[in-house]
C-alpha cells in the first residue's frame, strides 16, 4: 500500500466519519509510530501502527475496480 491521509485511515477501518478523526487527532488520541499524529499527516497502515486510544487499528483493504 501506500501513505494515505489518517483520516481515511480511521475513516475506512470504522473508526469514525473523516471529519471526527480530525477532531481525534486534534486532541491527542491517534498516534502513528509511537507519537501524536497531526492534521496532514500520511502514513502506511501495512508497515506504521497506527492506534487510537492505546488499541491499534485493522485497516479494511481498499477496493479496486
Amino acid at each position: 500500500m501506500t501513505a494515505e491521509r489518517l483520516q481515511k485511515i480511521l475513516a475506512r477501518a470504522g473508526v469514525a466519519a473523516r471529519r471526527k478523526a480530525e477532531d481525534l487527532m486534534r486532541a491527542g488520541r491517534v498516534t502513528v509510530n509511537g507519537r501524536i499524529a497531526v492534521l496532514g499527516e500520511k502514513a502506511d497502515p501495512a508497515v506504521d501502527p497506527v492506534k487510537v486510544d492505546d488499541k491499534r487499528i485493522q485497516c479494511a483493504p481498499s477496493h479496486r475496480y
